[in-house]
């Protein structure tokens, strides 16, 4: 199919627009609960991964394992850094959004 080229010249220059919004979207409270749901989750995995590696590291460094240790500590910090994108995860996102739409 060919397509005259002022058509496509007008399209362009007429430009496209996208607002994302979720109103009256079907099942938009429950896509909202199933976020807030696996956030809850994220952090709920962050805490047992600093719990974990806490005590993963305290035990193996008495017990001299040093590479239980290094283990513990990596834990630990996996944990920490899961909960700070688990928190800073939704601001990123509407602020490359925000900053993409110059």
């Amino acid at each position: 199919m060919h397509v005259a080229p002022t058509v496509v010249a007008r399209l362009l220059a007429d430009g496209v627009n996208a607002n994302p919004s979720a109103s009256g979207l079907p099942g938009a409270d429950f896509l909202q609960r199933l976020i807030d749901w696996a956030a809850q989750i994220g952090l709920w995995g962050s805490l047992a991964a600093m719990l974990l590696g806490a005590a993963m590291f305290g035990l193996s460094q008495q017990a001299g394992n040093y590479l239980g240790a290094s283990r513990g500590k990596h834990l630990v910090l996996g944990g920490v850094i899961g909960a700070a994108i688990t928190g800073l995860a939704p601001s990123i996102i509407n602020l490359v959004f925000s900053a993409s739409r110059g």
